[in-house]
C-alpha cells in the first residue's frame, strides 16, 4: 500500500510532465482518445445535473481532486455562483490559479484528518478521483470531511467503479465494491439519491466478466495505441453508441456516476 506522500509524489510528476486531460486520463490512450472521452464524461455530467433543478446563479460549489480543471470549466459554463477547487499536488493548484483566475484553489487532501475550510457548500463534486485513495481508512476519512463541508440539503457528486465483483487494487487506483462504499456514504449520514453509468464501451470494463465487453475492450486499446489519428477516428465513431449505451442501461461495466444528499 503507498502512503499518502507518495501518492502525492506519483501525481505531482504526472501532471507535471502531462498537464491536461491526457495526464488526468487513462494516460496510455493517447490525448485524441482521451478527449472523446472527456465529451462523454461532460455530456454524462451535465445531463445528470440538469434533473437536479439547481439555481446555478445562487450556489457555492466545491470541487475535489480538480486536477486539469475539466470540471472547473462546467461549473463556469454553468455560471454558479461561487467555485472552490483543490487538489492533492502543487502542479495542478498553480496552473488552475493560472486557467480560472476568478474562482479559489487550494492545495489540500481531502482524506486528511483536518481539512482548512471553514465555509459549506451547497454541492461538491469529486469526479475521477476517489478511486485513486488507496487506503481504506483515508477513504472513509474522504467521506467524512465531504460530509461536513456540504450545508444541509447539499448534494455529492461524484464517480466510482462500484465494483459488484471483488474488489480490485493496483498501486495507484483501488476499486471498491458498491456495497461497501454504500455502507461509507450511508454512515457519514448520506442519502443515496441515484447511480448511474457514465461509461459503457469506451473506458475499461472492470465491473464485467463479459467476453463480449472484454473483447471489445482489447480491440480499442490496441487500436488507439497505433497513434493519434487512430485515438481521433475511433473515439468519433464510439461517442454517439457510447452516448446512446449510457443513457439506455441503469447498470454499467465501467464508472458510474452517483448524487447524494446530506439531510
Amino acid at each position: 500500500m503507498e502512503k499518502s506522500g507518495e501518492i502525492k509524489d506519483y501525481w505531482e510528476k504526472r501532471l507535471n510532465d502531462n498537464f491536461g486531460l491526457h495526464g488526468t486520463g487513462f494516460i496510455g490512450l493517447g490525448k485524441k482518445y482521451n478527449s472523446w472521452m472527456y465529451r462523454v464524461r461532460k455530456r454524462i455530467f451535465k445531463k445528470k445535473l440538469s434533473t437536479l433543478n439547481l439555481g446555478y446563479g445562487g450556489i457555492d460549489v466545491l470541487d475535489v481532486g480538480s486536477g486539469s480543471g475539466f470540471y472547473i470549466k462546467i461549473w463556469n459554463e454553468l455560471g454558479v455562483k461561487k467555485i472552490v477547487g483543490c487538489d492533492i499536488t502543487n502542479v495542478a493548484v498553480k496552473n488552475l490559479k493560472t486557467l480560472f483566475p476568478d474562482n479559489e484553489f487550494l492545495e489540500l487532501d481531502i482524506s486528511n484528518e483536518s481539512i482548512p475550510i471553514s465555509e459549506k457548500f451547497d454541492v461538491i463534486s469529486a469526479l475521477d478521483m476517489l478511486f485513486h485513495i488507496v487506503d481504506d481508512d483515508k477513504y472513509s476519512k474522504a467521506m467524512e470531511n465531504i460530509y461536513s463541508l456540504l450545508k444541509p440539503g447539499g448534494l455529492f457528486i461524484f464517480s466510482e467503479n462500484f465494483i459488484h465483483q471483488i474488489p480490485k487494487n493496483n498501486r495507484y487506483q483501488t476499486s471498491r465494491s458498491l456495497s461497501d462504499i454504500e455502507l461509507i456514504i450511508k454512515r457519514c449520514g448520506f442519502k443515496i439519491l441515484n447511480r448511474s453509468p457514465m461509461f459503457f464501451f469506451m473506458n475499461a470494463p472492470v465491473d464485467s466478466n463479459s467476453f463480449f465487453l472484454r473483447k471489445s475492450w482489447r480491440l480499442i486499446t490496441k487500436t488507439v495505441q497505433k497513434g493519434e489519428l487512430f485515438g481521433s477516428l475511433l473515439g468519433f465513431m464510439l461517442f454517439p453508441i457510447e452516448i446512446l449505451m449510457v443513457s439506455m442501461k441503469k447498470e454499467g461495466p465501467s464508472t458510474e456516476i452517483m448524487i447524494c444528499k446530506k439531510p
